[in-house]
């Protein structure tokens, strides 16, 4: 797990450790009645905004501008936490919010500065006017260049989400045809099996004739309809009549990335049975997609492949010791994506990530009962 903090925890911690800061103020200084309550309120609210300051960010730069001017006409507040909870505010004003609620919030923030100076008819006599064009010029080259940079990093993330959903629906289509191949197998299997054993019946087993004539009738029409279901998932796939490999192609494949100019090793542990074939297509699947990665990734490294039979799960472990890789969706939209949903799929676990001692390990664990 990721030891970052994300951007809204640390406006929290922020917003605590100026809120810290304020009380600080309001007790330690000698302030009277009056002049610490107002602080404490003031400044509760200004340095309370910076947790809130990217979901709303509009209403927190153009309120703390509006309640901090209302305040300086009766009160001299300390600088400080404050002044950080403001300049936040305005941040956020500057990088954060619409074109629109840009201008509204710059206009108001240039007239409610200079509107006191100009009652009182000072606004030439005072550092008022020129901090206020300084931070109008700091506003705009902020937005210019960190909120184009915010901008672009938020449209990526949703093109990367997007890419995410998919992959993922990519990836559950070819599960779904993949799976289609082994069902339908089955399905057949026992319509021979019931149309064979209804032709050798004698004429007096009669009752028995109409249960399997039923079966065969209900697993034909079975048939029919996944082929109408998944007929729209096959497309022009061309490998659509290929017979689907298992757990006893792994020799073949792992031969195969040797051939690619990997360096793989493959381990078989436990006494071998037969599984489900569903389960075994997947598990040779996620074989495929990790030697896949490891053949990207991995440079000059040795990958090892393990597959350990249990007496009621079957485990798979794909550990490289080379490259270093990120566990985001690959450009083929598979993946990572691909094993977790064969492996949700069959209520298995999945653990993908960096090893500490470099390279990258997948294991995966999927129940056979």
């Amino acid at each position: 797990m990721s030891a970052r903090l994300g951007p809204d925890r640390v406006d929290l911690l922020l917003a605590a450790a100026l809120l810290f800061g304020v009380v600080l103020q309001a007790v330690i200084p000698p302030l009277t009645t009056s002049e610490r309550l107002v602080t404490l309120v003031v400044g509760g609210l200004v340095t309370g905004s910076v947790a809130v300051r990217r979901r709303f960010p509009a209403a927190v730069g153009i309120g703390v501008q509006a309640l901090l001017v209302v305040t300086g006409l009766a009160v001299r507040l300390p600088a400080g936490p404050i002044t950080i909870g403001w300049f936040c505010a305005l941040y956020a004003l500057a990088v954060w919010t619409s074109t629109r609620w840009f201008i509204v919030g710059v206009t108001f923030f240039v007239v409610s500065d200079l509107a006191p100076e100009v009652v009182k008819g000072e606004i030439f006599q005072t550092a008022v006017a020129p901090f206020t064009a300084g931070a109008v010029v700091v506003m705009v080259l902020l937005r210019r260049v960190v909120g184009e940079r915010d901008r672009r990093l938020l449209l990526a993330e949703r093109e990367r989400e997007l890419a995410k959903r998919e992959a993922v629906i990519e990836e559950r289509e070819r599960i779904a045809r993949e799976l289609h191949d082994v069902i339908a197998h089955h399905v057949s299997m026992m319509v021979v099996q019931a149309g064979g054993e209804r032709r050798v019946l004698e004429p007096a087993n009669e009752s028995t004739r109409e249960v399997l004539t039923t079966i065969e009738r209900i697993g034909r029409s079975a048939l029919t309809e996944m082929r109408r279901l998944v007929g729209m998932l096959r497309g022009d796939d061309e490998t659509a009549l290929a017979p689907q490999p298992g757990i006893s192609d792994l020799p073949t494949l792992v031969g195969q990335m040797r051939s690619a100019g990997l360096e793989v090793d493959l381990d078989v542990e436990g006494e071998h049975r037969d599984i489900p074939a569903g389960i075994g297509l997947s598990a040779y699947r996620i074989v495929q997609e990790g030697l896949t990665n490891a053949v990207k990734h991995a440079g000059g490294g040795r990958t090892r492949v393990r597959v350990c039979y249990g007496a009621d799960s079957l485990e798979i472990e794909i550990v490289d010791d080379g490259g270093d890789r990120s566990v985001e969706v690959d450009r083929g939209g598979r993946g990572l994506v691909g094993m977790r949903e064969r492996v949700a799929l069959y209520g298995g676990t999945l653990d993908a990530g960096r090893r500490p001692a470099g390279g990258f390990a997948v294991r995966v664990l999927l129940p056979t009962r």
